[in-house]
């Protein structure tokens, strides 16, 4: 790594950590005041809410690192401009596409820490975050339908529904897969409606297939009006975040999308868009870099105010177009993979055009 390099890395590393601490310590305060009233209202204990928060930071920094990122580039990169750096640069023979890459190895080391925290630290603190939640916090309201929801339990038994009813302890269209030691299909079943009784679920309506170790049926489905099953899972399995697609992990996604497909069940749209953006995501903080460096230093700035607001602008445009582009592809307007990495493409595109 050459000098210049080195410089800029130490301009724009300390600074990203000090506005991603001032982003989680905001959310938090944030947080806190929303449920202080809870708190002191069921006198929940230190130790509790310290949990909570502990729990609840991993997926702030997750969520506000592109946010603290595109900060942190935009001040420095309007500090090179103000200080006439940039302009030595350009006289020693740099140019802006060779300045720019410090700032892009500093967005690929927080993309890459991004990925890996929202990898193996956001599914379980995450979990331990929704049971306090939802315990310790009893103000807060629970939704009454869950839409596409999934379990899987020790026996390796897959659990897909289009709804859960949370009042009524009911599933509606439950599709049951159950594999063998091998991960091989061997038996599924259907049922329009699944009743959660003490003793355990009472299925309504449905229908069970014998499979063939390659998934094809192995003889006719029979049919039932109704049949009593004690099965190891609960409406609560359904609810818990490791059942969520947007807290699983990439493996754990990809095998629920294989196995879903292979009960013949094609609507999968939205499992393969919350697929996609477990990649992409986190290489927003790349992008955001991209963006303040191109937004600060452009030719036709005048004034360090503007550089900045053109960067902090720009981003916001770009993180728009991101969600625009994930409720798009889950909706089923753009196949998901053109949905969800076309706003980072025209992102990319645009930012190296202008640095021409």
């Amino acid at each position: 790594m050459k000098t210049l390099d080195r410089y800029l890395t130490r301009q724009l590393i300390p600074v990203w950590l000090w506005c991603i601490v001032v982003f989680i310590f905001v959310s938090c305060l944030i947080d806190l005041f929303e449920h202080l009233d809870e708190i002191l209202r069921y006198r929940i204990p230190v130790r509790t809410v310290v949990q909570y928060y502990l729990s609840f930071v991993p997926l702030v920094f997750v969520r506000a690192s592109p946010l603290a990122i595109l900060l942190g580039a935009a001040f420095i990169a309007t500090r090179l401009v103000r200080h006439q750096e940039l302009l030595a640069m350009n006289a020693g023979g740099v140019s802006l596409r060779r300045a720019v890459i410090p700032f892009l190895f500093v967005g690929w080391l927080v993309s890459l820490a991004a990925f890996g925290v929202n990898e193996w630290v956001v599914p379980g603190t995450n979990a331990v975050y929704q049971r306090l939640r939802q315990e310790a916090f009893r103000g807060e309201e629970q939704a009454d339908v869950l839409d596409s929801v999934t379990a899987l339990d020790r026996a390796n038994r897959l659990y897909h529904a289009r709804a859960l009813y949370l009042k009524k302890q009911e599933l509606a269209d439950l599709t049951i897969l159950e594999h063998d030691a091998q991960n091989r299909p061997k038996r599924s079943l259907y049922a329009q409606r699944a009743l959660f009784t003490p003793h355990g679920w009472l299925l309504l309506y449905g229908t069970v297939t014998r499979l063939k170790p390659s998934g094809a049926l192995a003889g006719e489905p029979e049919p039932f009006v109704e049949r009593f099953l004690a099965l190891p899972v609960t409406p609560d399995s359904f609810r818990q975040p490791e059942a969520q697609p947007d807290t699983m992990r990439l493996g754990q996604l990809r095998q629920l999308i294989r196995r879903l497909k292979g009960i013949g069940i094609t609507n999968v749209r939205r499992y393969v868009v919350e697929l996609d953006a477990k990649v992409a995501f986190p290489l927003m903080n790349l992008v955001m870099c991209l963006i303040a460096f191109v937004g600060s230093t452009r030719r036709a700035v005048r004034g360090h105010l503007q550089g900045l607001g053109n960067s902090l602008g720009w981003g916001m445009l770009y993180y728009i177009g991101v969600a625009t582009g994930l409720g798009i592809g889950k909706e089923g307007f753009l196949p998901p993979l053109l949905a969800v990495w076309l706003p980072h493409a025209v992102a990319v595109w645009v930012c190296f055009r202008m640095l021409r």
